[in-house]
Formats: C-alpha cells, sequence, structure tokens
C-alpha cells in the first residue's frame, strides 16, 4: 500500500530509470532530485509522506531536512 499509494497525486512521481536507480533507498541526506529548484517541494512532499505513514526519520535524515527547509 505504502509504495503505490495513490491517495496524494505527488506522491508517486514518475521518473528516468537512471534517477530511480541513483535515488535507491536513499533518504535526503544521501540523494537528492538534480533539480535543485525542486529541492524545497522534494523535502516538503518527503515530510508530508513520512507524517502521513507515520513513519521514522533518524537523526542525520532530521538535521538535513531541517536545514534544507530553513533554506527554502
Amino acid at each position: 500500500a505504502f509504495a503505490n499509494d495513490l491517495d496524494q497525486p505527488f506522491y508517486l512521481i514518475a521518473v528516468t530509470g537512471s534517477s530511480n536507480g541513483k535515488k535507491s533507498a536513499y533518504d535526503p541526506a544521501e540523494w537528492m532530485p538534480p533539480n535543485s529548484a525542486y529541492h524545497c517541494e522534494y523535502v516538503r512532499v518527503w515530510i508530508d509522506i513520512k507524517r502521513a505513514w507515520d513513519l521514522s526519520v533518524d537523526q542525520a535524515e532530521h538535521a538535513y531536512l531541517a536545514q534544507k527547509l530553513a533554506s527554502c
């Protein structure tokens, strides 16, 4: 259900196979989309998904998300 959540249209984003492979299972502290203009939106969606699914956030991920949001 999590991998195919279509309740929110921005949760599932079509990308190239290359981008998907590079992203793998990395969180934003480890990988961000190549389009820097999309970084703030990506972080906001990431946080929304974490909240919606009650997912944990590790310390490095939390620190990066906070730092990134502060610059948005």
